[in-house]
């Protein structure tokens, strides 16, 4: 004879190791992914970072740039981001200079090549909606400046006296 309680017993272990992990599922922790290409003036920039700013408090998402332009977004180490408004930011230099090779020294920063107006999130024009799921967001930068552009003033110190 089958004691029903062993039974039972099992069928809590199945619903605990196999179907909860289902009803979670398999994505990871974020709901969105976001990939796509960054270009500047309809080229590929070759290197550099993109930040996707939440509108709502959150953490902000990074992904590199890679050779081809293509960038895929993470938060932390984790893959993806949380659906919602986002003011993207991309920051891309030129390679970086090693001016003596016998040198201890770190590479001389390359000049940077994004525009000002893409460098931070108050300033960027790039407004985006990310959507739950799978979201290819292209990045076409161009060096031609917002209508509303202005260039922020650098604020002085107040000398100590």
């Amino acid at each position: 004879m089958i004691d029903c309680d062993k039974n039972s017993k099992i069928l809590v272990a199945f619903l605990v190791f196999v179907a909860i992990p289902l009803w979670s599922g398999c994505g990871g922790v974020y709901d969105s992914t976001v990939s796509g290409v960054v270009s500047l003036d309809d080229s590929a920039l070759p290197r550099g970072t993109v930040s996707y700013n939440p509108a709502q408090p959150g953490p902000a998402s990074y992904g590199l740039i890679e050779s081809d332009g293509t960038y895929f977004i993470r938060t932390g180490r984790e893959e993806g981001l949380p659906p919602g408004e986002y003011t993207v930011t991309v920051v891309a230099k030129e390679e970086a200079v090693l001016e003596d090779p016998n040198s201890s020294l770190p590479p001389t920063p390359g000049k940077t090549i994004t525009p000002p107006w893409y460098l931070s999130k108050k300033t960027s024009p790039l407004k985006m909606t990310v959507e739950p799921g799978s979201n290819e967001i292209n990045l076409e930068l161009t060096s031609d400046p917002p209508a509303d552009w202005e260039l922020e003033p650098k604020k002085r110190r107040k000398r100590r006296r």
